[in-house]
């Protein structure tokens, strides 16, 4: 969701949802992304993962404060794939393009309770990569560091003008960590591949495209991240991630 269109503040009244059912508040999709070193543009949507108990409080309380209405989800933002349509899709009012999307943990196929990585805001405002120990290096990735305490040391502008959160608001956000991401988007991948019956029209996988974009920003087909990123995965997903890996082509980067 785009920091530059909100007030301050202005999604305190979701925090303190989520504050009051004690949901972790965990970002998934393109703002995770850009937390986890994609280059990726933010879109409209702000992605959360919510317990599957928790999916229709959650909506109802969103709804219940009438600054939404509960609309279909925008195809075009997530390459045309189906899957996306079963996600409830919250449009902030009045004739707003901000949306909240709310991913239960069997639809994006990655549990709450598990793993993550604590960010300051929903959006990077600059692409950062919080968890560290799967930085890049110049060394063997012909590309510069884009760790966070690099980023930070360097000036680079991680936090957008406008926070989520006013200054008195504390709610920790959170990504999933890299291995449990990757897991879940395998899982989301290989499900395609199992029920095509539900795929008919659409031609883009849209779990291996993000799996693709992990694999050209984090240089994952390189052999010293092979060794950080593979043995975390679960064990059903490590082939297919070896597949994917082998099949990368990485595209020389052309002299100015």
């Amino acid at each position: 969701m785009s920091a530059t269109s909100q007030q301050h503040g202005c999604l305190d009244h979701v925090f303190s949802i989520f504050a009051g059912r004690q949901h972790p508040f965990i970002i998934l999709e393109e703002d995770a992304f850009r937390w986890m070193g994609q280059r990726v543009a933010p879109r409209e949507d702000l992605d959360l993962l919510i317990r599957d108990s928790e999916l229709e409080g959650i909506k109802t309380d969103l709804l219940a404060t009438g600054r939404y209405d509960l609309v279909e989800q925008n195809l075009a933002y997530r390459l045309h794939d189906p899957y996306t349509q079963q996600v409830p899709r919250l449009r902030l009012k009045p004739d707003s393009s901000e949306c909240i999307s709310l991913w239960s943990e069997s639809v994006y196929m990655l549990n709450v309770d598990g793993e993550k990585i604590e960010v300051p805001d929903t959006e990077a405002w600059n692409v950062v990569l919080m968890e560290e120990r799967f930085d890049v290096d110049p060394s063997w990735a012909n590309a510069a560091s884009i760790g966070y305490t690099t980023r930070i040391g360097d000036g680079v502008k991680i936090l957008p003008p406008i926070r989520c959160q006013s200054a008195d608001k504390k709610y920790p956000i959170y990504i999933p960590t890299l291995p449990r991401m990757l897991d879940a988007l395998l899982d989301q991948s290989r499900y395609r591949i199992i029920h095509p019956e539900e795929f008919p029209l659409s031609g883009t996988n849209r779990a291996k495209y993000h799996l693709l974009n992990f694999t050209r920003y984090l240089h994952l087909e390189k052999p010293v991240q092979r060794e950080r990123v593979l043995p975390e995965l679960a064990e059903r997903n490590r082939a297919d991630m070896v597949t994917i890996l082998n099949n990368y082509k990485r595209k020389p980067k052309i002299p100015m």
